[in-house]
């Protein structure tokens, strides 16, 4: 039997699949985003002091805004199709409080943040609008290439207590185009 056809079609296929991989157009590197959070529902000491105090149950609460940062740099590379982008985040080694977690927690070291896909929902030339959705979490990004700088936010739900968390920040980056804008 002639297996040529049949290779033919599945090349022809995966090449001209909308789900192909596409040449990254913009590589976006930034500083380490920085900003506030708040959080709503009920602390953990709130849960455990509750009965103590002689209350049924602790209500759920607003905290904050707190000063709040992410502890890694974030690179976006952004597909030529401007419709898929892929993040991934590079961990400082040098800070005390992430070192101090790990052992904390038994672990010699915490693993990376592993890389992460995310749509392209708007691309303008002031500004690329993306989101990175998940089950329980959701991030958006706002990135001004002529500016130099991207906003980040997340809001995102713990289901084991259904405590809501948000952070919104902000970081200088570097725009490095693969074809000139």
């Amino acid at each position: 039997m002639d297996f040529r056809p049949l290779v033919l079609c599945a090349v022809l296929a995966i090449a001209l699949s909308p789900s192909a991989i596409a040449e990254p157009l913009v590589t976006i590197s930034c500083e380490k985003p920085e900003g506030v959070s708040m959080a709503y529902g009920v602390s953990l000491a709130d849960r455990m002091n509750a009965p103590a105090g002689g209350q049924p149950k602790a209500e759920p609460s607003l905290k904050g805004p707190t000063k709040d940062e992410y502890r890694g740099k974030p690179t976006f590379v952004i597909d030529s199709d401007k419709k898929n982008f892929l993040i991934s985040w590079t961990e400082f080694p040098e800070d005390p409080e992430l070192q101090k977690q790990a052992r904390e927690s038994g672990l010699p070291h915490l693993p990376p943040v592993p890389a992460a896909r995310g749509s392209i929902v708007g691309f303008f030339d002031e500004q690329i609008s993306a989101v990175q959705a998940e089950p329980w979490s959701i991030m958006t990004f706002s990135f001004f290439p002529k500016l130099g700088i991207a906003f980040i936010s997340q809001q995102a739900i713990s289901l084991a207590s259904k405590n809501t968390h948000q952070v919104a920040s902000f970081a200088r980056c570097q725009f490095s185009w693969t074809r000139p804008q």
